[in-house]
């Protein structure tokens, strides 16, 4: 094994149900040389070379599903926008505070989406496509 380049330590937060064991802090220390600049990078470096087990959400990269939100050191975000910060403490990486944990970093969502759709935030139509209308003009 050759020396770490630029260490960088995360203490991310594990869960597994199935295992019906307290959650628990797991330390685990990554390259930043090796690895690319987001939290969401760092993540899935962790998943792919490290530990297999860690699960997390994840789908756009792009800042745009949601899918990635997580506690980051105390600050809730999606860890495809946020920055990996270099510092000598272990960058903290939990769940979403207040909903109850799947597994390690994934969220029930049950909740969040029943409310979604109780506020139904999309467009809707005045009124209704007749029987012949192939498709609704712009």
């Amino acid at each position: 094994f050759s020396a770490i380049a630029a260490p960088q330590r995360f203490s991310i937060y594990r869960y597994d149900p199935d295992k019906m064991a307290k959650p628990f802090m797991q330390e685990y220390t990554i390259d930043l040389k090796a690895c690319g600049p987001m939290i969401l990078d760092a993540l899935i470096k962790i998943k792919d070379e490290v530990d297999t087990t860690l699960t997390f959400r994840r789908s756009c990269r792009e800042g745009i599903c949601g899918s990635c939100a997580m506690n980051i050191n105390g600050k809730n975000g999606l860890a495809c926008l946020l920055y990996i910060e270099p510092a000598a403490a272990a960058i903290e990486i939990q769940p979403l505070p207040h909903s109850y944990v799947v597994k390690d970093l994934v969220p029930d969502l049950t909740n969040f989406y029943n409310q979604y759709k109780s506020i139904e935030p999309w467009l809707k139509r005045k009124d209704v496509k007749g029987k012949n209308d192939t498709e609704y003009f712009q």
